[in-house]
Order: C-alpha cells, then sequence, then structure tokens
C-alpha cells in the first residue's frame, strides 16, 4: 500500500566558495609538508556578513567513502589514525592563540582609556617583576628580541611581547588591564562562547580567570597569569572559528557576526529552482567597542605588512592591500610551536578574513604567513 508519493527533498545552498576552500586546503597542506608538520586549520569568511567561505581542516577524508556505505577497514583507518582526520578542526579544536590576543587586547586597553596610542613604552627584551609573596624573588618575562620605543601601532606591527605584558598586566607606571577586563574583552569578541555556526561539535572555548584557578587548581591568580594571558599564552583556548570571527569584527569595524554555512534553502534546480529559506547575516554584538579605537589597530596591523619592521610584510606585494596578525604559541613539546596568522583585504574595504593555524611546528618553521599569501594571491587574481 502506497500511503505517500516519494518526492525530492530540498536542496542547501552554502556560503562556501568551492575554488577557496580548495585553495586553502591544498596552500595548507603544501606548507604543513614542506617542514614536517602534519595537522592545521585555517577559515575564511566574509567579515561584511559572517558568511563563511572556507572552513578548512587538515588532515581530511574522501568523503565518498561514505557514500555507499563505509567499510570496516576504511572507517577502521579513518577512525585509528593520529591525525584524526574525522575531527574538524576548524570549529572544535583548540588552542592557545599566541600573538593574535594583541589587536582583541589593544582595542580593549584603548576603550578603557588606559593607555594612549601614542605613549611609548621601552621594549628591552623583557620585564623584571618581584614575587608577590617573597620579595627576593624575582620573575623574568622575556620578549622574542628587544625592540626599542614603541607605540601602540608599533607594538602591533612588531608583536612586542613587553608592550603586551604592560598594557596587559600594568608595570612600572602603567596601570594594565588586569584578568577581570581581558576576559570581559575576550568575551565581546566572543572567545568564550560558541558562535553558532550551522554545523555540529563546535568548542565553546574558554577565557581562564582567578576564580576558576581557584577553584580549579586551588592556587591563587598571580601577576605572571595575567602576563602570560596577555599574550595569548596560559590556559586561554580558542578555535580557529572563534579568532576568525573575532578578526571580521576588527576589519568590519566593530559588529561581531555569526558565523553561517547555509544561504539559502530552494526547492528544485537549475532555472526552476524556488527559495524556501533565505538566510540573513545576524548580528551578535557590535559598538563593544569604538570605531576610532579599532582604526588603531588596524593601523597596527597594516603597519605589520608595510613596514620594513612588521613581521607580516612578505604580503606586501600582493595585489590587494592587506593588514595582518602572527602569532606564536608555546605548547607542552619542547622546541615546538602552534603557528598563527590572521589576515584581512583589501584593508579599506575588507572582503575577506583568514585565519590560519598549525599545530606543532618545530622551531618557528614558516607556515601560516605563506598560506595567506598563497590564498589572498589566487583570490584576488582568479
Amino acid at each position: 500500500q502506497i500511503i505517500a508519493e516519494p518526492k525530492s527533498g530540498n536542496n542547501l545552498v552554502l556560503n562556501i566558495d568551492a575554488d577557496l576552500q580548495a585553495k586553502v586546503y591544498s596552500a595548507l597542506e603544501k606548507r604543513l609538508h614542506d617542514i614536517g608538520a602534519k595537522r592545521g586549520a585555517a577559515v575564511a569568511m566574509n567579515p561584511q556578513t559572517g558568511a563563511v567561505l572556507a572552513p578548512v581542516s587538515h588532515p581530511a577524508y574522501d568523503d565518498n567513502l561514505f557514500s555507499g556505505g563505509i567499510s570496516y577497514d576504511n572507517y577502521k583507518n579513518l577512525s585509528e589514525d593520529p591525525n584524526q582526520p574525522l575531527f574538524n578542526r576548524a570549529i572544535a579544536a583548540h588552542y592557545p592563540t599566541g600573538s593574535t590576543i594583541k589587536p582583541l587586547e589593544a582595542a580593549a586597553a584603548l576603550q578603557e582609556n588606559l593607555i594612549s596610542p601614542g605613549k611609548q613604552i621601552n621594549d628591552i627584551g623583557y620585564i623584571l617583576v618581584p614575587s608577590q609573596y617573597d620579595p627576593n624573588v624575582t620573575y623574568r618575562f622575556g620578549g622574542v628580541t628587544p625592540h626599542g620605543w614603541v607605540d601602540m601601532k608599533k607594538a602591533l606591527a612588531v608583536s612586542s611581547n613587553i608592550y603586551f605584558y604592560t598594557v596587559g598586566g600594568g608595570y612600572g607606571d602603567q596601570k594594565g588591564l588586569g584578568p577581570t577586563r581581558i576576559k570581559k574583552y575576550l568575551s565581546l569578541f566572543g572567545w568564550d562562547q560558541k558562535t553558532g555556526i550551522d554545523l555540529p561539535g563546535e568548542y565553546a572555548g574558554f577565557i581562564p580567570d582567578p576564580t576558576w584557578k581557584k577553584s580549579t587548581k586551588g592556587s591563587s591568580w598571580t601577576d605572571g597569569d595575567t602576563y602570560n594571558l596577555s599574550i595569548g599564552q596560559s590556559d586561554l583556548q580558542t578555535t580557529p572559528l572563534q579568532v576568525a570571527t573575532a578578526y571580521c569584527a576588527i576589519a568590519n569595524g566593530g559588529t561581531v557576526y555569526k558565523p553561517q554555512i547555509v544561504n539559502k534553502i530552494v526547492e528544485g534546480s537549475g532555472d526552476s529552482a524556488t527559495v524556501v529559506k533565505q538566510f540573513s547575516p545576524e548580528i551578535v554584538r557590535n559598538n563593544s567597542i569604538d570605531a576610532k579605537n579599532l582604526e588603531i589597530v588596524r593601523q597596527g596591523m597594516r603597519d605589520g605588512v608595510t613596514e620594513s619592521y612588521g613581521l607580516s610584510k612578505s604580503l606586501g606585494n600582493l595585489p590587494v592591500s592587506v593588514a595582518a596578525k602572527t602569532g606564536t604559541a608555546e605548547i607542552e613539546y619542547k622546541d615546538k610551536f602552534n603557528l598563527w596568522s590572521a589576515v584581512f583585504a583589501p584593508y579599506d574595504n575588507p572582503q575577506i578574513v583568514l585565519v590560519v593555524t598549525a599545530e606543532e611546528v618545530q622551531a618557528l618553521g614558516a607556515v601560516t604567513l605563506p598560506v595567506a599569501h598563497d590564498v589572498l594571491e589566487s583570490y584576488f587574481t582568479k
């Protein structure tokens, strides 16, 4: 007995740019292979809408293995692979951000009127901090290299740890944000909550604070914890998608959008297709940071590309104006790091934000910035 005739279901039209997705994956795969790394992720978004243009997780797997029912051996190989190809790193892997936190921290310091963007801080390569409990003990917090006198824009361009230790935790006569305000602003950018992307398995992110440390580790929060958090270390955990969503807000002047994979639902196909539902951009929050403050941050990221001292100057020969910030996060393995690059372009009217991360890179090999270069060159010359 036929109860109802079968009929075709509706179709999803995605925001994903298939060519861009393929380019991001191939560029990431090549750079990881070149330096002997195996795992990474990337997210490209439209900062004007929140549309997700390319969510990439490496290594990936062949979807066709599942189309007719996957064999036991094939599934066993995927599920037991130590590099976890079934794990979506773009939305579920969580990492410390390293210096990609610094533009958000700079925006917070400006919004709190803690520091003038033109005030210079002398980066001699380290700060010395007396112990809160024993005045005979002094802790040394270092940078990669001394940068001399830096204001906020130059501090972003050269990624001065000393400047951001000072802005985050306070030092000398300069007051710092402290852990409560750092957490407040990171939360406004969405680093401790799910973005709400229309995919399952998203990780919510985590921002440590004194209450959590006391209840979880049984010890008090120290100045050192604040300094480490100020440069994206400590117990901070975010996803590539959360970083991309925050950088979209920097790029577009302050609006945090919900990331969206699906553009619309249609019935039928081709010329006869009719739209069942169109998804509009969804604003999560805006106006948390004044536009003039975000503009200082944007200029610092632009200087990172255009100035001779900028850490992202390798992007300066692209056919479009780019702003960028890199990050290096220490992990539990000696002489291995997680690397980040976050970029947006064109600078004056951003159409793409691209965040790239690579896991367990040996001795600071160049990975993520060359990936961004390859992808943007292809995207703006195709």
